[in-house]
């Protein structure tokens, strides 16, 4: 059976070399507002890509989605237009969760990358 703490290690071994050095997986020294806001909304932006790669007609094998989702995360600017969002939202709203919270959501909408199956 595989230990929880292996598993851990071996995930963010695998998302490290997948995502590449710049989305590093977070470490507890280096985590802030924005660096958590980012990691998440860039997790839900991959994940959510990949719920509609698979429910395509010609959808990859199932090994293939998670690369290929991060793949066209950073071949579509993504991430760039993310983190400019998020430090926006995080100036403008630190302070007041609330506000923060829907801003952080309209960036996950403005960015999600399904759009394309919806057209």
């Amino acid at each position: 059976m595989v230990s929880p703490p292996f598993l851990k290690r071996h995930m963010q071994s695998q998302t490290n070399n997948a995502i590449g050095d710049k989305f590093n997986v977070l470490s507890s020294q280096d985590a802030t507002t924005q660096s958590i806001a980012e990691h998440g909304i860039r997790c839900l932006l991959i994940f959510e890509y990949c719920y509609f790669l698979l429910q395509n007609d010609q959808s990859p094998a199932e090994q293939d989605v998670i690369p290929l989702a991060i793949k066209e995360y950073k071949g579509f600017n993504v991430a760039a237009t993310v983190h400019q969002a998020v430090e926006t939202a995080v100036q403008q709203y630190d302070h007041h969760v609330d506000e923060l919270c829907q801003a952080l959501l309209q960036v996950v909408f403005q960015n999600r990358m399904s759009h394309r199956f919806l057209a």
